[in-house]
């Protein structure tokens, strides 16, 4: 007698949305780590701005930041890190201290999504 078998696509679907999110939130974060290392850092401030945003609903994640400068920081390739008129900038930082761990980062962190997706779907069968 042939054993039949079944399968909820509906919540396979729903599994693999979730544990997507989940290695996606992760990895943001491994980004953010890495970003946090090149941030134009005097008072702290900038820094301790960043964040990252899960929106479930959307099924994406953000990572940014939030001062008033923070763009500026990011974008102005003329600015100088460290400023030499402000003795407490730390040197090392730069702008695009978000973009660029991110494209170094990002083919790892779909590498892990993909394989903790491909992982918790071989558990339903």
């Amino acid at each position: 007698m042939a054993r039949k078998s079944w399968f909820d696509a509906r919540a396979a679907k729903e599994l693999a949305r979730q544990v997507g999110m989940q290695a996606l939130y992760e990895g943001a974060w491994k980004i953010l780590e890495e970003s946090r290392k090149e941030v134009p850092h005097a008072t702290g401030m900038l820094q301790d701005s960043s964040i990252v945003d899960p929106k479930w609903k959307e099924s994406a994640v953000y990572i940014s930041y939030s001062t008033p400068y923070a763009l500026r920081q990011h974008e102005d390739l003329t600015l100088r890190h460290p400023d030499p008129r402000n003795p407490i900038s730390t040197p090392g930082r730069k702008a695009k201290y978000l973009e660029d761990p991110f494209h170094r980062l990002k083919a790892k962190v779909m590498k892990a999504v993909r394989l903790k997706v491909k992982k918790a779907l071989k558990g339903t069968k």
